[in-house]
């Protein structure tokens, strides 16, 4: 063999062992077993995890597009209580810093979050979800947004329960619904703007210590 190779040939062998060795691995760490069965989930008092926990709302804009937006990561914060024996008594909270709106341009945010015309999080710095009523894939709720409460219903999936290969413990859930913005005061540029706002929302939640 050429001895000017020979290193060459030494390293990539051992770069082509690591890469082979990581692809065999990763996926071992990086799986979990999940339950979709709701029955085989623990009772419990769980805990929002705010850094998996997501609301976009969207909006028809002039009839030109469907604008997007969301709230910041950690402004969403909440709690659900669970029994597999009574999945119907199964409660749910969720409090959201209406301030804290994102949409990629700071004085835009602060503008939708905190100016009387829009979400008025100036004068009522909280959105509150509380449940009142559980159906097989359906959230009834009462929604106060800018101090105004109206009932809202959610269609929910249950995405299951998972122990990660970190220790933790994890039940996530996905959910749509549709509002009316003038159903809480919140009429401007209605109908150039949609009244209706559409919600997707991605939550995941971890046992409460």
């Amino acid at each position: 063999m050429n001895r000017r190779f020979a290193p060459s040939l030494f390293r990539g062998a051992i770069l082509a062992g690591a890469l082979l060795s990581a692809s065999v691995t990763i996926p071992a760490v990086a799986s979990a077993q999940v339950a979709t069965d709701p029955a085989q989930a623990p009772a419990g008092n769980w805990t929002l995890d705010k850094r998996h926990a997501s609301l976009t709302m969207k909006v028809t804009h002039f009839g030109t597009s469907h604008y997007t937006f969301r709230f910041a990561q950690g402004a969403i914060d909440g709690s659900y209580a669970y029994d597999p024996a009574k999945p119907l008594a199964t409660k749910v909270s969720i409090t959201i810093d209406a301030t804290k709106v994102d949409t990629g341009l700071p004085d835009f945010d602060k503008e939708i979050g905190t100016d009387p015309k829009f979400f008025n999080g100036a004068q009522f710095p909280k959105i509150t979800f509380v449940s009142t009523k559980v159906e097989p894939g359906k959230l009834t709720g009462d929604l106060t947004f800018r101090g105004v409460t109206k009932p809202v219903t959610l269609d929910v999936t249950y995405n299951g329960f998972a122990k990660t290969p970190f220790g933790s413990q994890i039940m996530g859930f996905s959910a749509t619904g549709k509002i009316k913005r003038s159903d809480f005061g919140f009429t401007h540029l209605v109908p150039m703007v949609s009244d209706d706002v559409d919600l997707a929302i991605e939550a995941e939640f971890n046992p409460k210590k």
